[in-house]
């Protein structure tokens, strides 16, 4: 039966129901979700009435109705979706801004649930983090507090509880084959090392450790970690710190338990099972279920935790104190090194990146790459970006030959796994594999490098950079592959550059001359090749009005111009002095005559 509930009286049900089916759902830190179906004769026979705004009851938890009342054809059957109270609620909330310094979670969730029906409930003492959060709904505010805090949200009735995230305590043992059959069970060991080569970051110091766990793998696969550390028991420590988050793989199991056996498990309760490919007793965490409010089984999904480095509490507890201060030290470098900050390669194929810094970017590597189709014009057309110059780049690719890839800084690049393996030739590092097996030859260090397509030839369509006048740098822009085949001149380009005074418009044509004009605090000024102005002043006076289009015609006279653009056309007729230089231009037009000045 399921209890109804109004939003003004959660207290006292109104009604109940038999369902016909159904069931709840829910994720750790997740959603939580009631679907089922009744008669709707028994909601007449009854006179019960289920509204949007109707609360449902099931094991414990109030859910609100958000889809009512949708019939079969015969309309005999009556189904209900149902989301849980609490997300409900919080999604509806508005915060505006909520900024704390050095809170705790009690008083963080206490003005979420503010103003609400909701309560706190059972929390644990967790405070001295900031919390900052702007414009959205309080329940995605509760989200990134169980993110800030690695905690893990439960609920009850109206109550909201936050707790550590338990691997150790009111642990169940469950027995395959009678508590439950199993659905699907992985057990992912790809990423395991079961021996790790290691050393300190100076070099001189070094050693290796195998896992406890090595025999039970039908494998052995090495890695290769450094540590920041000038102490031998330190880097000893934190090598078997380290191991112990890469030598195990990660699990999670799929499984089903019947009715009859009365099990009903809870979000982040932690069971132990045997599992099978490594044969041996682990602890799992409920973190998804799917529960039958009829007779059906019950079906749950189950995760094991994989070791955390970041897990500096635990170290605290493991060792002696006197070892702990200087360990804490090395692996609180390495979880900002490893886990959230640096690395030396990283392979992404989607990024929505807030805030971006780098010294050197080129765009189109999949032009390069020999893992991808042939581009169909055998060209590479990307941008590249190095300090404050971007270039705009053509390249010519050989078909059939290839090359070494290389960064910025002419590092060799090498694929983190080659051959059979089943993450050959996804990824790849700066690292060489020579720095773990100092014994390989120069053949096998070539299968590790990654290869590219062999560029051709390398053209420059047009650069964006800055030059130098004295101490003073000016934007220029370079405009044009250029005419000259060695590349040795600047014949056939044209640039754009601002001086001090002005900004220049230049073009050095195909024989070596140089046509330029500036734009500068007196007009239009013609500049010879030499830097001498040969026109340092044509002033209009408002006398030229340019139309909204483009020039189409110009016609030159003995005595004028006359300019048309499009359907527009401006007459001029001029005089001049006895050197035979234009003194004044007359606008048929607008009637009006200027001097012209030459200086």
């Amino acid at each position: 039966m399921i209890k109804l509930y109004t939003m003004d009286n959660l207290v006292t049900s109104y009604a109940s129901v038999p369902v016909i089916n159904g069931n709840i759902s829910g994720e750790r830190n997740g959603y939580h979700k009631l679907s089922f179906s009744i008669l709707s004769k028994y909601l007449k026979q009854h006179n019960i009435t289920i509204t949007p705004k109707t609360i449902f009851q099931v094991d414990g938890l109030f859910y609100v109705c958000t889809d009512a009342g949708n019939s079969d054809v015969e309309k005999i059957e009556l189904s209900y979706n149902a989301e849980l109270l609490q997300t409900q609620i919080l999604m509806f909330k508005f915060m505006d801004t909520l900024e704390l310094t050095g809170t705790s979670i009690v008083e963080v969730l206490s003005l979420l649930v503010n103003s609400t029906i909701l309560e706190v409930g059972d929390c644990d003492n967790i405070s001295g983090f900031d919390f900052q959060i702007s414009k959205n709904n309080a329940q995605y505010a509760l989200s990134q507090l169980l993110e800030a805090t690695k905690t893990e949200v439960t609920y009850n009735d109206v109550k909201i509880n936050i707790k550590k995230a338990n691997w150790q305590d009111n642990i169940k043992t469950l027995i395959k084959g009678y508590d439950f059959t199993t659905l699907d069970e992985s057990t992912d060991v790809s990423d395991v090392i079961t021996k790790l080569h290691y050393q300190n970051t100076k070099g001189d110091l070094s050693g290796f450790i195998v896992s406890t766990y090595a025999g039970k793998y039908g494998f052995t696969r090495e890695g290769y970690q450094e540590f920041d550390t000038d102490d031998l028991g330190t880097l000893n420590t934190l090598a078997e710190e380290y191991l112990a988050t890469v030598d195990q793989p990660s699990c999670s199991i799929s499984i089903s338990i019947p009715k009859v056996k009365k099990l009903n498990l809870g979000l982040c309760e932690l069971v132990k099972l045997h599992n099978t490919l490594l044969d041996q007793e682990l602890i799992y965490k409920v973190v998804g279920y799917n529960k039958s409010l009829t007779t059906a089984a019950d079906t749950y999904q189950l995760g094991q935790r994989k070791k955390d480095f970041t897990d500096i509490e635990q170290l605290f507890n493991e060792k002696a104190q006197e070892v702990v201060q200087e360990v804490v030290q090395n692996v609180i470098v390495e979880v900002i090194k490893q886990e959230v900050i640096s690395a030396n390669t990283a392979h992404i194929l989607n990024a929505w990146i807030k805030d971006l810094n780098v010294e050197f970017l080129e765009t189109n590597f999949e032009a390069l790459d020999v893992r991808q189709p042939y581009p169909e014009d055998g060209r590479r057309n990307f941008i590249r970006i190095k300090e404050e110059q971007m270039e705009f780049v053509t390249q010519s690719l050989s078909k059939t030959e290839v090359q070494d890839y290389h960064n910025k800084d002419g590092d060799s690049l090498y694929y983190t796994a080659i051959d059979d393996h089943v993450q050959a030739y996804k990824y790849f590092t700066i690292t060489s594999p020579t720095s773990i097996y100092q014994g390989l030859t120069e053949a096998q260090v070539d299968k590790f490098k990654v290869k590219v397509r062999k560029v051709l030839s390398e053209s420059i369509k047009a650069t964006f950079t800055f030059g130098l006048i004295g101490d003073t740098q000016y934007p220029l822009m370079r405009w044009g592959v250029g005419t000259d085949p060695s590349g040795s001149s600047d014949k056939g380009k044209g640039f754009i550059y601002k001086e001090l005074d002005g900004l220049v418009l230049k073009y050095i044509t195909s024989t070596g001359t140089v046509h330029q004009i500036k734009l500068g605090e007196n007009g239009i000024e013609g500049i010879a090749a030499d830097g001498e102005t040969i026109i340092q002043n044509i002033n209009m006076g408002g006398l030229v009005e340019i139309p909204g289009v483009a020039l189409t015609k110009a016609s030159f006279s003995e005595s004028g111009v006359s300019l048309e653009h499009g359907e527009t056309k401006t007459t001029f007729t001029w005089t001049k002095d006895s050197q035979g230089r234009i003194s004044t231009l007359y606008n048929s037009q607008t009637g009006l005559t200027v001097p012209v000045s030459w200086s």
